[in-house]
């Protein structure tokens, strides 16, 4: 992200027959104890209404769905820019309900990625990561469990912090796996987690999310009569993979990342 780039850019537009001027004020009125969301630009022209934001973090979602509950004869778009977390995204509400949601990587999104799926396409194991310096970071994922990670190449270490969580707590290394206690930097801690956002936002979701983010999945899935798990890929990046697949994206020096998650993994079952 470039110097002075916002964190966080996004358009709203909001269409439909009548009422717009009294979704605009209602929408000035659930906004109003929100500080950051009162920097906005607004313009209502030719039977549409439009927001334009630049946030430190996400669309004031609530206050949209709430007004558009008010007026259900009104379709609310809005589509975001998050360079911090690398994704791109799209939602439709009408009448309360979230009717559509879409992200995707970033054109400049780091790319080496792995995914694994089973014999009924569950997540077998999902990981991207990213080099700094001569170490490489990443995320992994299955259906139960997830987990940082730092390999060191050159000490043929493998330093997990389970349950994605702030410490590290296991070590793989000359194929013994050791418990760990220590803290993670802060600076890479969050190398880390934006590593596992901008992963989770084009290929998973998770049971724990709440169910108005997810009610499009869970739908999805219940058609579909597929297990919800604790991560789950999404439906249309289930659909592209098929059961029993396996990507790699990865560079040659990343190359071993999945074995060595795999038998980290394992060891500690």
């Amino acid at each position: 992200m470039s110097r002075g780039e916002p964190a966080f850019t996004a358009v709203i537009r909001v269409a439909g027959p009548g009422r717009l001027e009294e979704f605009r004020e209602r929408v000035r009125w659930l906004m109003v104890r929100d500080m950051d969301a009162r920097h906005y630009l607004e313009q209502l022209a030719e039977g549409t209404l439009e927001y334009r934001f630049e946030r430190e973090k996400g669309i004031p979602f609530p206050a949209f769905a709430t007004a558009s509950s008010e007026f259900p004869e009104l379709r609310v778009e809005a589509e975001w820019r998050d360079p911090r977390q690398g994704v791109r995204g799209r939602a439709v509400i009408e009448n309360g309900r979230l009717l559509e949601q879409e992200s995707s990587l970033l054109e400049d999104a780091a790319r080496n990625i792995a995914l694994e799926t089973g014999a009924d396409g569950e997540l077998r194991l999902g990981l991207a990561c990213a080099r700094r310096g001569e170490a490489w970071l990443g995320y992994g994922v299955s259906a139960a469990r997830h987990a940082y990670f730092s390999l060191d190449a050159s000490l043929g270490e493998l330093r997990l912090a389970e349950d994605a969580g702030e410490r590290w707590t296991a070590r793989l290394r000359d194929g013994r796996c050791s418990a760990l206690d220590e803290a993670i930097d802060r600076e890479l801690l969050e190398e880390l987690e934006n590593i596992a956002l901008r992963f989770a936002a084009e290929w998973l979701w998770f049971d724990e999310d709440p169910a108005e983010e997810t009610v499009i999945e869970r739908r999805r899935y219940a058609d579909r009569g597929w297990r919800v798990r604790g991560a789950n890929l999404k439906s249309d990046q289930r659909l592209r993979l098929g059961a029993g697949a396996r990507l790699e994206l990865l560079e040659p020096e990343a190359g071993s990342l999945p074995q060595l998650l795999r038998a980290a993994w394992e060891m500690r079952s």
